[in-house]
């Protein structure tokens, strides 16, 4: 297995000015211009001015950012620009992230860079060295028409639809990824979770909208790599993402990623939300990936965090490798229970109004249950018909005999 290479803000010639010095942005600075391999010509920092125009936002108020504005003059490249209340440190964490890829081999990189929006430069200006980053606008492959109903809207794919039924999938249009489509955005996943692993970063928030699916590629884009930070960082998740092992009020490390990265697995995989996720999981004996089961439920279920699987090994096994424990297999927990089935309710039998007498008029009393129906008697009017009718044909008579 191939050795992290450990971010702790140590100088690790992975980019970072020798001099060390603060620069007129306030930060630690970066060499510079450098050639990035997606097309970034300008220097790792960068003031607002040198950036040119920027457009109108495509996203506000959305986590740690403020906004999210495209360069008008760098095409296919976005400003994030940060809440004014950033720690200080970000700028010299922003340099690392920026640098850190200089650091891996060349496949590694190609996978960071290509399914990540990984920051290419910081933004700075005077008293303030982190405004902001430089990443790349996600690939037009992640888009896709979505159709509900009659209308139909272009947008970005999150990989929360593959925790749906291939038939939900096919319902707004998408082609049903099946279990090799769903496949085949685990292991990416897990490769880009594994390049983290190595670089010592935390992620912390891996959930169902940090990712971007391609259902026609069947490739995932992974965002919000900015707020990486080394080896622990504030335990951010979304509902229903926490981690039963990390404290409440505790800091993210590599063991709640691997619990979360898990989970999205789970549930990518299996095409399931809630618990019933872990129970597929359990039940499930895919033939050409047989080891993914056990990992998976390790890395859900494991009672010691520590002893959790690492991204690597989950890749390894969906990967169709072995499971290659480096210690006895931990202990588990009891699958979470199945969400309840509500009760289909009962609705009452609608019963028609019975018609009332008009007012003033006597009400009968209410005839025993078991008394016979009685013989229509009748009526007046059908009484004078027949004494009419005989009426007439004995006229006929008398006058045929006269």
């Amino acid at each position: 297995m191939t050795e992290p290479h450990l971010i702790d803000g140590a100088d690790d010639g992975g980019g970072v000015g020798d001099s060390g010095g603060v620069g007129d942005s306030g930060g630690a600075t970066v060499a510079g211009p450098v050639t990035d391999p997606r097309g970034w010509a300008l220097p790792r920092t960068v003031s607002v001015s040198d950036l040119g125009p920027l457009a109108e936002p495509i996203s506000e108020h959305n986590g740690q950012a403020i906004a999210v504005r495209p360069l008008t003059n760098h095409p296919g490249w976005l400003a994030k620009l940060y809440r004014p209340d950033q720690h200080p440190e970000d700028s010299h964490r922003l340099d690392l992230l920026i640098s850190a890829p200089g650091t891996l081999s060349e496949g590694d990189r190609a996978v960071l860079y290509a399914g990540t929006c990984w920051p290419a430069a910081r933004i700075h200006e005077p008293g303030n060295p982190a405004v902001g980053c430089v990443i790349p606008m996600a690939p037009e492959q992640y888009r896709s028409e979505l159709r509900r109903g009659g209308f139909g809207e272009r947008r970005f794919v999150e990989i929360d639809w593959l925790a749906k039924s291939d038939e939900s999938i096919r319902g707004v249009g998408l082609p049903a990824p099946g279990f090799a489509g769903r496949l085949a955005a685990c292991i990416q996943l897990t490769d880009l979770a594994a390049v983290l692993e190595r670089l010592g970063l935390v992620y912390s928030d891996w959930s169902f909208s940090n990712a971007f699916w391609s259902p026609d590629q069947r490739s995932v884009y992974l965002i919000d790599v900015d707020g990486c930070q080394p080896k622990k960082m504030p335990d951010l998740h979304q509902p229903n993402w926490a981690d039963p092992l990390t404290p409440p009020g505790t800091d993210a490390d590599e063991y709640t990623d691997r619990y979360r990265l898990g989970l999205l697995v789970a549930k990518c995989l299996t095409g399931r939300r809630d618990a019933s996720a872990f129970h597929t999981v359990a039940a499930s004996h895919w033939q050409n990936q047989p080891a993914v089961c056990e990992v998976l439920l390790d890395m859900l279920l494991a009672t010691d965090r520590e002893r959790r699987p690492s991204a690597t090994q989950l890749n390894q096994a969906l990967n169709s490798g072995p499971y290659l424990r480096t210690a006895p297999r931990p202990t588990r927990t009891e699958l979470p229970p199945l969400p309840a089935q509500l009760p289909i309710p009962q609705l009452p039998i609608p019963r028609l109004p019975i018609p009332q007498p008009p007012a003033g008029a006597h009400k009968p009393e209410k005839e025993p249950e078991s008394a016979p129906p009685e013989t229509p008697e009748p009526t007046p009017q059908v009484g004078w018909i027949l004494v009419l009718v005989l009426a007439v044909i004995l006229l006929f008579v008398i006058a045929a005999n006269h």
